[in-house]
């Protein structure tokens, strides 16, 4: 499902950062999109976004998990692609 073109935004999320991967989702599709995150729809309505921490989000105890492999999904008319490895990517839909 990636789209073949470059990304319109990506970011990289620091497990043990401020931010949660959640919030550098909103974000990273804030700068897609030109919109505040106040004006996008709630990322919990086209994903599960307890899931999403939880596959790819730091262990109770602050650990990184040893997965690999991405999570795609549509948000809008876009592709986002979050990477096991922390980056997050945002296509326009193809």
């Amino acid at each position: 499902m990636k789209g073949t073109s470059e990304p319109v935004a990506s970011a990289q999320y620091s497990w043990g950062s401020d931010m949660t991967l959640v919030q550098t989702i909103v974000e990273t599709m804030s700068s897609a999109s030109g919109r505040s995150p106040e004006e996008l729809p709630p990322l919990h309505h086209v994903v599960d976004v307890d899931a999403l921490e939880s596959v790819f989000g730091p262990r109770g105890n602050g650990q990184h998990r040893s997965v690999t492999g991405e999570i795609s999904f549509m948000y809008e008319e876009y592709e986002v692609v979050v990477e096991s490895q922390g980056r997050v990517l945002v296509h326009v839909a193809d």
